[in-house]
């Protein structure tokens, strides 16, 4: 019986792995043009719902959202090992349709992690989107790893929509 369990152990654990391999850094290039993709990705916004539009300035977009100490919903967002902390902000930057950057930080970055996801046109119908982790800093913490399990539900969500375009072979 015991036997059995190693295997199937192996292989939950494999496909798991396999998830998380799914948000490593990567580029696809996809039959689209740029304008499309991005707007299939991230066009109406409801990614963000919660977050307050702070610009809207032609194709420049901020979403964020900053909590301060003494605020309502602080403790619920701050890392408990970072007791000392004044500001935890969840932003959103996005260049519009070239660039989409989800950060997550803690007394301006001196705690943070992010998602990047650039827009490269190719040709008139043909689009690079490469999806970057940033540098993590203090991953240990709990308010980190929820907030960024916050954000690489969006990411999966954003990448998964990629699906939806045909993939193109690059030449080497």
């Amino acid at each position: 019986m015991f036997r059995m369990m190693v295997p199937i152990a192996a292989m939950l654990l494999a496909t798991g792995c396999g998830k998380m391999a799914e948000l490593a850094n990567q580029t696809r290039t996809v039959a689209a043009p740029r304008e499309q993709v991005f707007a299939k990705m991230f066009g109406d916004g409801s990614a963000f719902a919660g977050l307050p539009l702070v610009t809207n300035g032609g194709s420049t977009r901020l979403y964020e959202l900053v909590v301060q100490k003494g605020e309502p919903g602080f403790e619920q967002m701050v890392p408990d090992e970072r007791p000392e902390a004044y500001k935890v902000k969840i932003a959103v930057a996005m260049e519009i349709p070239r660039e989409a950057h989800l950060i997550y930080s803690v007394d301006d970055g001196a705690l943070s992690t992010g998602l990047k996801f650039t827009f490269d046109e190719l040709a008139p119908d043909r689009t690079r989107v490469a999806f970057a982790i940033d540098d993590l800093t203090g991953t240990e913490t709990k308010g980190l790893a929820v907030n960024r399990s916050a954000l690489t539900k969006i990411a999966r969500d954003a990448l998964g929509k990629l699906d939806d375009f045909e993939e193109v072979k690059e030449p080497a």
